[in-house]
């Protein structure tokens, strides 16, 4: 009888370590609606088939894995050193411009980089929260005009539940963000 127990008890460690261990897929989330003409797109991927498929696909400006980003300069500035010292720097408001019509903010908050943009003539708002180590995923083993689509994907992969980028205005509303559930919640 005690080897029996002493078997039931190791199975079950085993066995709750094994279900505990494993971690529920991670879906990358994308719903843009535009009511006006009442169209609707959602995208619900698994973060694990983007893994693949990204490196996959080279049309345009996509190659293995990593986007071009138009005439993107970093004009003498090293990003990557950038970024660690804003990494290790205190939180806080870094840019705060406010004009007629227009606000923008850059801060970093909760850890993490957060810019807000709002058009108050276009009645449109656009935030982004980007953790750190999906900053540092994008810019890894890319050049000065590049972004590593496939590294920030395998980095969203530790990141918990969050809303990566919002942007509403009169005519459509786009929101982009990770969690574990395989639909949009409608």
């Amino acid at each position: 009888m005690k080897s029996f127990k002493a078997v039931l008890f190791v199975a079950m460690v085993v066995g709750g370590t094994a279900v505990w261990a494993a971690s529920p897929e991670r879906y990358l989330h994308i719903k843009v609606n535009n009511p006006k003409t009442e169209e609707l797109v959602r995208v619900n991927v698994p973060l694990s088939l983007a893994e693949k498929v990204i490196p996959a696909i080279n049309h345009g400006d996509l190659k293995n894995g990593k986007v071009q980003v138009g005439n993107f300069n970093a004009n003498d500035v090293d990003v990557r050193a950038l970024l660690e010292a804003v990494k290790s720097a205190p939180e806080g408001e870094f840019v705060s411009v406010q004009k007629p019509g227009e606000e923008v903010r850059v801060a970093k908050e909760h850890g993490q980089l957060v810019a807000h943009v709002k058009d108050k003539a276009g009645k449109e708002r656009v935030d982004v929260t980007i953790p750190w180590e999906v900053a540092q995923a994008l810019i890894s083993e890319t050049t000065d005009n590049q972004l590593n689509i496939s590294a920030a994907i395998k980095a969203l992969q530790n990141i918990g539940d969050m809303t990566l980028v919002t942007v509403s205005g009169d005519n459509e509303s786009v929101r982009i963000w990770v969690d574990s559930n395989n639909t949009d919640g409608k």
